[in-house]
């Protein structure tokens, strides 16, 4: 029987939500913004940090924007979520690809998709401070995750990429992992709720064998099953860097623990693997 220390938060039965998990850390600092008054347009370049999430916000809008950020000697962070930005303004991303100041840019729940993200790669292979990229629910499909590979192998400055909630399935999957072999920079990758199928978890684990600075890897909702688990568990014997790995709500069942039971005997490195709301049973949590 193997004791299975670092799997026990993951096979326990309850509420956490990997997903809302990820909301908290994109949207964290407008918590703390709350008390604060609100930002002037006009004064956009003397902030820090920007937030702007009307619902009613479309590419025209993002002009003032191109504006501020090529004059802004202070901005940080700028939070453009749960809009109707499609990413297709030039002068923004032409302003993307040219600042040094911002490192946080959040995009979520836009309508960006493969168009608006063949713009926006151009201007990340081409920006060196941002930090975290959000484009979550953005109905990003395998080739718009093709261009955000070609970025990663250029861009060595993004440290959290946020992809959770679009249509990125095994394709793009694959091109994501081959572009993560190269790049060296991403420390965290959210792919929950895509679906990238154990095939994608296969590319993903023939990633992990070769990249050693990626620490936490997301794959909640992914219909990853058992074959998936097995593969990831198997690159965890050659992996160094990986801290957290979820695999909530993946179809995993006692086959798929055991596999992860085995590989933590090898690896000494990994911190969490998370199997919420899997069909785990007890033979699956105790034994190996």
């Amino acid at each position: 029987m193997i004791k299975m220390n670092k799997l026990i938060k993951g096979l326990k039965v309850g509420s956490y939500s990997e997903k809302a998990n990820e909301e908290h850390a994109l949207e964290q600092y407008e918590e703390h913004q709350q008390t604060k008054k609100s930002i002037s347009h006009t004064h956009t370049h003397q902030q820090k940090v920007v937030r702007r999430r009307s619902r009613s916000y479309t590419d025209k809008d993002l002009s003032r924007y191109a504006k501020a950020l090529r004059k802004t000697s202070t901005l940080e962070e700028l939070n453009l979520g749960w809009n109707n930005i499609m990413l297709l303004n030039k002068r923004f991303n032409q302003a993307i690809a040219s600042n040094n100041t911002l490192k946080k840019l959040y995009l979520i729940g836009n309508d960006i998709g493969d168009r608006g993200v063949s713009k926006f790669s151009i201007a990340l292979q081409q920006n060196s401070t941002l930090e975290v990229v959000g484009l979550s629910s953005n109905n990003i499909g395998d080739e718009g995750a093709g261009f955000l590979a070609e970025a990663l192998r250029t861009n060595s400055s993004i440290r959290k990429l946020y992809l959770s909630t679009n249509q990125i399935k095994v394709e793009g999957a694959r091109l994501l992992a081959d572009a993560m072999k190269a790049n060296t920079s991403i420390r965290e990758l959210w792919l929950n709720d895509n679906r990238i199928s154990s095939e994608g978890a296969e590319a993903f684990a023939a990633c992990l064998k070769q990249n050693q600075s990626l620490q936490q890897l997301h794959l909640w909702g992914n219909d990853v099953g058992d074959e998936g688990s097995s593969f990831l568990a198997t690159s965890l014997k050659f992996n160094h860097s990986l801290r957290k790995l979820c695999l909530s709500n993946n179809a995993i069942s006692d086959e798929g623990a055991r596999s992860f039971a085995h590989a933590i005997i090898v690896n000494q490195t990994i911190k969490e693997i998370l199997l919420f709301d899997n069909e785990i049973g007890n033979d699956g949590a105790e034994r190996g």
